[in-house]
């Protein structure tokens, strides 16, 4: 009998630095955790074209441009805000100076999808286009403490050197024989080229 491989939620969130996108490489930073993942949402963007031949539909292109994606983290420490570029942080003072102009920033979205057979899929997509950071606010429902939810907004696009894939996965194996190797998934650096 196989094992059900339903989507039950997400967590393990890494963002990790593209340091090269073009066409003959590509690499990566370490990621950076983010470990209070609340949701992700993405919208598909396509175009379709419709081409004709003697009046009849002949075929149907969809180009698929991208997707938005919404990413809603419970906290975002002010460290790991640095560390992944977005400001530089005073150690004595305990301050972000922060810059969110994050316009052309890329990034590769790694997380974990967890299924009800408790066998995770490790998602790795290569490229990620920061397009926004904002802060909002939540009550939590046990003692109404009030969080500072960070939204990170972005799309996912193609990496630029020709034959690699935009996105990779990993699968636990059902001994998790593969653990260590799907963890360091998510956090080590890429080189491609």
């Amino acid at each position: 009998m196989s094992k059900k491989r339903a989507a039950t939620g997400f967590k393990g969130l890494a963002l990790a630095p593209v340091t090269q996108n073009d066409l003959v490489s590509y690499a990566t930073d370490a990621g950076e955790a983010l470990p209070f993942a609340g949701s992700m949402s993405r919208t598909t963007k396509e175009s379709t074209t419709d081409l004709y031949y003697d009046d009849d539909l002949y075929a149907q292109i969809k180009n698929v441009m991208g997707e938005d994606v919404e990413i809603r983290v419970a906290e975002v420490p002010l460290a790991r805000m640095a560390e992944l570029g977005l400001g530089t942080f005073d150690t004595d003072t305990e301050t972000l100076e922060a810059d969110f102009n994050v316009s052309g920033k890329e990034y590769a979205l790694r997380f974990v999808v967890d299924t009800v057979s408790g066998l995770p899929y490790y998602f790795n997509y290569r490229v990620f286009e920061m397009t926004g950071i904002r802060f909002d606010n939540f009550s939590t429902k046990k003692d109404s403490a009030a969080v500072c939810e960070v939204i990170i907004t972005g799309v996912f696009k193609r990496p630029l050197m020709a034959g690699l894939a935009p996105w990779a996965v990993m699968q636990l194996k059902e001994d998790k024989s593969n653990q260590e190797a799907c963890t360091a998934f998510l956090t080590a650096t890429e080189n491609k080229g």
